[in-house]
């Protein structure tokens, strides 16, 4: 796995930056999967789709910080 603070010279602030970035676009690239399954209608597409937008969901809350820097 990656450590994208050790690849960020910067560190800290920088890196909570990247993190966010990469929090939204996982979320959006979820929802557009999710929409994608829906048009083409496969029942089993579906199911995929909505199973992964719930785990990207759950990890996405559990890195939800409590506004004073330190996660809960």
């Amino acid at each position: 796995m990656i450590d994208r603070i050790q690849n960020d010279g910067a560190g800290g602030a920088t890196a909570r930056a990247g993190d966010a970035d990469i929090d939204l676009r996982l979320g959006r690239h979820a929802v557009a999967l999710l929409q994608a399954a829906r048009e083409i209608g496969d029942p089993t597409l579906i199911a995929h789709a909505e199973a992964m937008a719930v785990a990207v969901g759950f990890a996405l809350a559990a890195r939800i910080t409590n506004g004073d820097g330190r996660e809960d």
